[in-house]
Protein backbone atom coordinates (compact mmCIF):
# COMPACT_ATOMS: atom_id res chain seq x y z
CA UNK A 1 0.00 0.00 0.00
CA UNK A 2 2.98 2.29 0.53
CA UNK A 3 3.98 1.96 -3.13
CA UNK A 4 2.69 4.54 -5.54
CA UNK A 5 0.30 2.94 -8.02
CA UNK A 6 1.72 2.37 -11.47
CA UNK A 7 -0.38 3.44 -14.46
CA UNK A 8 -2.12 0.62 -16.33
CA UNK A 9 -1.03 -0.31 -19.84
CA UNK A 10 2.35 0.01 -21.53
CA UNK A 11 4.69 2.69 -20.27
CA UNK A 12 5.26 5.29 -22.95
CA UNK A 13 8.73 5.09 -24.44
CA UNK A 14 10.69 8.29 -25.09
CA UNK A 15 11.60 6.76 -28.50
CA UNK A 16 8.88 7.12 -31.16
CA UNK A 17 7.58 3.77 -32.50
CA UNK A 18 8.96 4.34 -36.03
CA UNK A 19 12.55 4.56 -34.72
CA UNK A 20 14.54 1.49 -33.61
CA UNK A 21 14.64 0.89 -29.86
CA UNK A 22 17.63 -1.45 -29.64
CA UNK A 23 20.72 -2.59 -31.54
CA UNK A 24 22.90 -5.70 -31.53
CA UNK A 25 26.45 -6.04 -32.87
CA UNK A 26 27.99 -9.48 -32.78
CA UNK A 27 29.15 -12.46 -34.75
CA UNK A 28 28.17 -16.00 -35.59
CA UNK A 29 30.71 -18.81 -35.61
CA UNK A 30 30.17 -22.05 -37.51
CA UNK A 31 32.38 -24.61 -39.32
CA UNK A 32 35.39 -22.27 -39.49
CA UNK A 33 33.41 -19.26 -40.77
CA UNK A 34 33.06 -16.07 -38.74
CA UNK A 35 30.27 -13.73 -39.83
CA UNK A 36 30.04 -10.37 -38.04
CA UNK A 37 26.50 -9.00 -38.01
CA UNK A 38 24.57 -5.86 -37.18
CA UNK A 39 20.90 -5.65 -36.23
CA UNK A 40 18.43 -2.90 -35.39
CA UNK A 41 15.30 -3.71 -33.40
CA UNK A 42 11.79 -2.29 -33.24
CA UNK A 43 9.47 -3.37 -30.41
CA UNK A 44 5.70 -3.53 -30.04
CA UNK A 45 4.91 -4.09 -26.33
CA UNK A 46 1.82 -6.16 -25.55
CA UNK A 47 2.49 -6.73 -21.82
CA UNK A 48 4.12 -4.30 -19.40
CA UNK A 49 4.36 -5.22 -15.72
CA UNK A 50 6.20 -3.60 -12.86
CA UNK A 51 9.47 -5.25 -13.81
CA UNK A 52 8.62 -7.35 -16.90
CA UNK A 53 8.06 -6.55 -20.56
CA UNK A 54 6.82 -8.91 -23.26
CA UNK A 55 6.66 -7.80 -26.87
CA UNK A 56 6.93 -8.50 -30.56
CA UNK A 57 10.33 -7.62 -32.00
CA UNK A 58 11.12 -6.79 -35.63
CA UNK A 59 14.80 -7.09 -36.43
CA UNK A 60 16.55 -6.60 -39.80
CA UNK A 61 19.94 -8.30 -39.97
CA UNK A 62 22.99 -7.92 -42.22
CA UNK A 63 25.96 -10.28 -41.99
CA UNK A 64 29.19 -10.64 -44.02
CA UNK A 65 31.87 -13.34 -43.72
CA UNK A 66 35.07 -11.99 -42.22
CA UNK A 67 36.77 -15.39 -41.95
CA UNK A 68 36.00 -18.18 -44.43
CA UNK A 69 37.18 -21.81 -44.40
CA UNK A 70 40.22 -22.82 -46.49
CA UNK A 71 38.11 -25.10 -48.67
CA UNK A 72 34.41 -25.86 -48.65
CA UNK A 73 34.56 -29.19 -50.50
CA UNK A 74 36.42 -31.95 -48.67
CA UNK A 75 39.39 -33.23 -50.67
CA UNK A 76 39.16 -30.40 -53.23
CA UNK A 77 40.42 -26.82 -53.45
CA UNK A 78 37.13 -24.89 -53.70
CA UNK A 79 37.42 -21.45 -52.11
CA UNK A 80 34.56 -19.32 -50.83
CA UNK A 81 35.40 -15.76 -51.87
CA UNK A 82 32.38 -14.07 -50.25
CA UNK A 83 29.40 -14.93 -48.07
CA UNK A 84 26.53 -12.60 -47.15
CA UNK A 85 23.29 -13.11 -45.22
CA UNK A 86 20.35 -10.73 -44.92
CA UNK A 87 17.23 -11.45 -42.88
CA UNK A 88 14.13 -9.87 -41.37
CA UNK A 89 13.33 -11.62 -38.09
CA UNK A 90 10.02 -11.50 -36.22
CA UNK A 91 10.48 -12.53 -32.58
CA UNK A 92 8.82 -12.70 -29.20
CA UNK A 93 11.02 -11.05 -26.60
CA UNK A 94 10.99 -10.85 -22.80
CA UNK A 95 12.90 -8.43 -20.55
CA UNK A 96 13.03 -8.52 -16.75
CA UNK A 97 14.32 -5.81 -14.46
CA UNK A 98 14.45 -7.26 -10.95
CA UNK A 99 15.21 -6.05 -7.45
CA UNK A 100 18.93 -5.49 -8.05
CA UNK A 101 19.09 -1.88 -9.23
CA UNK A 102 20.04 -1.62 -12.89
CA UNK A 103 20.43 -5.36 -13.56
CA UNK A 104 18.29 -6.77 -16.36
CA UNK A 105 18.05 -9.98 -18.35
CA UNK A 106 15.95 -11.21 -21.22
CA UNK A 107 15.60 -13.50 -24.18
CA UNK A 108 14.00 -13.64 -27.59
CA UNK A 109 13.04 -16.37 -30.06
CA UNK A 110 12.10 -15.67 -33.65
CA UNK A 111 12.11 -16.56 -37.29
CA UNK A 112 11.97 -14.86 -40.64
CA UNK A 113 12.96 -14.89 -44.29
CA UNK A 114 16.67 -14.91 -45.11
CA UNK A 115 18.60 -14.27 -48.31
CA UNK A 116 21.96 -16.00 -48.74
CA UNK A 117 24.55 -15.01 -51.33
CA UNK A 118 27.96 -16.69 -51.76
CA UNK A 119 30.69 -16.67 -54.41
CA UNK A 120 33.21 -19.44 -55.06
CA UNK A 121 36.38 -20.05 -57.07
CA UNK A 122 37.83 -23.31 -58.44
CA UNK A 123 34.50 -25.14 -58.18
CA UNK A 124 31.60 -26.41 -60.27
CA UNK A 125 29.59 -23.24 -59.58
CA UNK A 126 30.68 -19.63 -59.33
CA UNK A 127 27.95 -18.31 -57.06
CA UNK A 128 24.92 -19.27 -55.04
CA UNK A 129 21.95 -17.07 -54.18
CA UNK A 130 18.63 -18.14 -52.71
CA UNK A 131 15.86 -17.39 -50.21
CA UNK A 132 15.29 -19.53 -47.15
CA UNK A 133 14.37 -19.06 -43.52
CA UNK A 134 16.32 -18.40 -40.34
CA UNK A 135 15.47 -19.59 -36.82
CA UNK A 136 17.10 -17.45 -34.14
CA UNK A 137 17.26 -17.33 -30.34
CA UNK A 138 19.27 -15.14 -28.00
CA UNK A 139 19.63 -14.56 -24.24
CA UNK A 140 21.02 -11.35 -22.80
CA UNK A 141 22.29 -9.98 -19.51
CA UNK A 142 23.00 -6.32 -18.98
CA UNK A 143 22.89 -3.23 -16.82
CA UNK A 144 20.65 -0.19 -17.16
CA UNK A 145 22.35 3.23 -17.02
CA UNK A 146 19.47 5.70 -16.84
CA UNK A 147 17.48 5.30 -20.05
CA UNK A 148 19.96 2.98 -21.83
CA UNK A 149 20.80 -0.68 -21.20
CA UNK A 150 24.10 -2.21 -22.27
CA UNK A 151 25.05 -5.86 -22.04
CA UNK A 152 26.23 -9.14 -23.46
CA UNK A 153 24.19 -11.56 -25.53
CA UNK A 154 24.65 -15.21 -26.49
CA UNK A 155 22.47 -17.25 -28.80
CA UNK A 156 22.14 -19.67 -31.67
CA UNK A 157 20.69 -19.45 -35.18
CA UNK A 158 20.11 -22.00 -37.91
CA UNK A 159 18.78 -21.76 -41.47
CA UNK A 160 15.86 -23.84 -42.74
CA UNK A 161 14.13 -24.31 -46.13
CA UNK A 162 17.58 -24.56 -47.69
CA UNK A 163 18.76 -26.24 -50.86
CA UNK A 164 20.42 -29.60 -50.32
CA UNK A 165 22.96 -28.78 -53.05
CA UNK A 166 24.02 -25.58 -51.25
CA UNK A 167 27.75 -25.23 -50.67
CA UNK A 168 27.36 -22.26 -48.31
CA UNK A 169 24.47 -23.41 -46.09
CA UNK A 170 26.66 -25.17 -43.52
CA UNK A 171 28.47 -21.88 -42.76
CA UNK A 172 25.32 -19.89 -41.93
CA UNK A 173 24.11 -19.55 -38.35
CA UNK A 174 25.72 -21.21 -35.37
CA UNK A 175 26.83 -19.74 -32.07
CA UNK A 176 26.09 -16.01 -31.64
CA UNK A 177 28.13 -13.73 -29.39
CA UNK A 178 27.78 -9.98 -29.11
CA UNK A 179 26.80 -6.82 -27.29
CA UNK A 180 23.50 -5.01 -27.26
CA UNK A 181 22.21 -1.55 -26.47
CA UNK A 182 18.57 -0.93 -25.59
CA UNK A 183 16.92 2.50 -25.21
CA UNK A 184 13.22 1.59 -25.02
Amino acid sequence: MAQTPRPRGPVASPTPPWLPRAAFVGTTIREGAILPQARLQWQVVFFQGRSDTLGILIEPLASFALVKPDTIVEGDDVDMTSLQLYSLLFSVGYTSRRRTPGLEWGFQVGTGPAWLHARFSNGSKDEESYWGGLLDGRARLGYRFGAVSLGLAVGYSDPYNYRRSSLARSYIGGLQLGIYADWR
